[in-house]
């Protein structure tokens, strides 16, 4: 038999090409395997960590924006609340975005684990700050947790209105507007001692007063001031009720002056009573301002200014990680 080798060789130079092409491909499948595995967890992480930060901003916009369900949460235990930060118009009953209670601030930080679960989905943990602008001020720490070893973190920052030193005012007296108006819609109330109006245009001398309600349980939480933005010459107090008035006019000092005693003789043995808030002008053009304030119960009289009854500016800052 006769052998034919050209046919061999050309056999095996094609089994050799296609063993190479095989190579090759297989190296193409694989680069192109792992590439596609590259691309799948970029676009996994990328999905992850834009999700967080989602959901961290949504987070942060309850918080902020809206006073939380119901309203009043701060004030009650009841189950399923969601808590937002926002504080409420006591006149108007309304919400005020991006202006936060101290109150809320202070139930949520005592009670944070149980409340942001019910915001926050499952698996993911959190902390929560105020760092006032004005650096005289400390940073409002809500809780503190470390962050360390979470493979995600996203943080936002949003710029807030902190009502910081949770004052109330009980009743305020505007001695600048010489219609007499303390705030848009009202005018004078009828005094029970009949005050002489004054005018402050002319400079006249007169009495503006104004009722509040206090009740006896205020005074356990609650410290009283009497406080003005200003001591005008011949301007001063008083502070009384219909059925035990006072003839003693106080002066304005340039502090603060408790006044808790002077309305747990008031009070009595009621458990709430309508006081009035009487001042008189003195006479002097110089404007100025003056409070009947309520502040937490311990709170140092060197806090009580009249310059933290605006809510000041601060950061808020909340981080969320997995």
């Amino acid at each position: 038999m006769k052998l034919d080798i050209h046919d061999d060789v050309r056999g095996q130079a094609f089994s050799i090409d296609v063993l190479l092409a095989i190579v090759v491909v297989a190296v193409i499948i694989g680069v192109s395997a792992n590439a596609m595995d590259l691309v799948s967890y970029k676009i996994q992480d990328y999905s992850s960590e834009h999700s967080l930060e989602r959901v961290t901003g949504d987070t942060a916009d309850i918080l902020i924006k809206t006073s939380g369900s119901p309203e009043d949460w701060e004030k009650c235990d009841c189950d399923g609340v969601t808590p937002g930060l926002a504080e409420v118009n006591a006149e108007t009953c309304s919400t005020m975005p991006n202006t936060l209670s101290m109150g809320k601030i202070s139930k949520l930080s005592s009670n944070y684990e149980n409340l942001m679960k019910n915001i926050l989905p499952n698996g993911t943990d959190s902390s929560m700050a105020l760092y006032p602008m004005d650096p005289s001020l400390p940073p409002v720490v809500i809780h503190n947790k470390s962050n360390m070893g979470a493979s995600e973190v996203a943080v936002v920052n949003r710029t807030v209105l902190c009502d910081y030193m949770c004052m109330t005012v009980f009743v305020s007296i505007n001695c600048r507007d010489p219609s007499g108006n303390v705030k848009a819609g009202r005018g004078w109330e009828i005094c029970p001692q009949e005050h002489e109006k004054p005018d402050l245009e002319t400079g006249k001398p007169g009495w503006i007063c104004r009722h509040f309600t206090v009740r006896s349980q205020d005074l356990n939480f609650t410290d009283f001031y009497v406080l003005s933005t200003a001591s005008p010459a011949g301007s001063g107090w008083i502070l009384d009720s219909p059925d035990n008035m006072s003839f003693n006019k106080q002066s304005f000092t340039s502090g603060p002056v408790n006044v808790n005693d002077r309305i747990s003789e008031l009070l009595g043995n009621d458990t709430k009573a309508f006081l009035w808030f009487h001042v008189d002008t003195g006479g002097n053009p110089r404007p100025f301002d003056a409070y009947v304030l309520a502040v937490p119960k311990g709170t140092p009289s060197s806090k009580v200014d009249a310059a933290y009854l605006k809510p000041q500016p601060a950061f808020f800052i909340l981080k969320v990680w997995v």
